[in-house]
């Protein structure tokens, strides 16, 4: 009976060391008779992660969490999972730590990054290594909810003291300034739309305007072509040319007038040269005239000789006998 109690607790105290270990090696995720494959993933926290929570793949289970390391410095943590050998990963994985029940079990989830984009994942440490976000917990969210209601709470206070009574009149004083500025915009507008009308009169008009010279334009253009066809315009040039001719001759008869004129004007300047040399010897009393000029009693002489000259005229004229006596034989 000794021998049968001994063995019992001995198979007892073995079947407990089993379970032990065979929780710890299910705990990490060890999977009897299926190969595994251990990818890590790097958050900036983990919430309540724990050892052996399941990793899921659009729902599925397919490993668990087999370590959880804190990195030097303490700037990251990196997630060991052990997950299927015949799994295939989405392209470019993300991994994403989320609650798994109200009763605080969590698990890994992996996922496509284009599904989930807005998430400011931890970036990996190595390019085998997957950029992992840790989702807020219930207790974060309450936590978060309540400094949300208290800055409501202060925000509504706040309002209640700006919103008065006399804020609501001034609010409604506004809306009614609003209305009239409205009103008085609307006239504005409309006057505008008058004015924007008789300036699209006006520039039809111009158009039309512009239309007529255009068209006087082409017919003037017509005009010259057919000018050009029949050779009138040759005929003007030959003109233009021919008038160009007796210009040139009339130029050259000017060039010779010209040297002509420049002689006459030489001679005339020998002349005035000589006239003033007569001046100013008159002046200066040389010869007969300058002295009769400079001599006052000469020139009186002279006056008398003219006086006395004249009345001996006069007398012959009524006497000529007195001075003509003829006598014939």
């Amino acid at each position: 009976m000794k021998r049968t109690t001994e063995a019992v607790v001995g198979a007892t105290i073995l079947a407990g060391i089993l379970v032990v270990v065979i929780g710890t090696i299910w705990l990490k995720g060890t999977v009897f008779g299926e190969e595994a494959t251990v990818i890590e993933a790097r958050f900036r926290e983990v919430g309540q992660l724990q050892q052996g929570n399941p990793v899921v793949l659009r729902g599925v289970g397919i490993g668990r969490v087999s370590d959880i390391i804190l990195e030097p410095g303490g700037e990251g943590v990196i997630v060991q999972m052990r997950i299927r050998d015949d799994v295939a990963l989405p392209e470019e994985p993300v991994v994403i730590l989320s609650p798994k029940s109200m009763f605080g079990d969590w698990q890994a989830e992996i996922h496509p990054r284009a599904q989930f984009m807005r998430y400011d994942y931890a970036q990996p440490r190595s390019g085998s290594m997957l950029p992992g976000y840790a989702l807020p917990d219930m207790s974060r969210l309450t936590a978060v909810a309540d400094r949300i209601a208290e800055n409501l709470a202060v925000v509504t206070e706040r309002v209640e003291i700006a919103f008065t009574e006399e804020t609501a009149l001034n609010i409604r004083r506004a809306i009614e300034n609003i209305e009239a500025v409205s009103t008085e915009l609307t006239k504005m507008v409309n006057a505008q739309q008058q004015t924007l009308d008789a300036v699209a009169e006006n520039l039809q008009a111009t158009t039309r305007s512009l239309g007529d010279a255009a068209e006087t334009v082409r017919r003037a253009f017509e005009q010259v072509e057919t000018a050009l066809d029949e050779g009138q315009l040759n005929a003007i040039i030959d003109n233009v040319r021919s008038s160009a001719e007796n210009v040139d001759a009339v130029t050259a008869s000017l060039a010779e007038m010209s040297d002509e004129l420049r002689e006459i004007l030489t001679t005339a300047e020998s002349a005035f040269s000589t006239l003033d040399e007569v001046a100013r010897r008159i002046n200066a009393g040389d010869g007969t005239l300058g002295q009769l000029l400079q001599d006052p009693d000469l020139y009186g002489d002279i006056v008398e000789t003219n006086l006395q000259l004249r009345q001996l005229l006069e007398d012959i004229r009524e006497n000529p006998r007195r001075y003509i006596n003829i006598r014939l034989f």
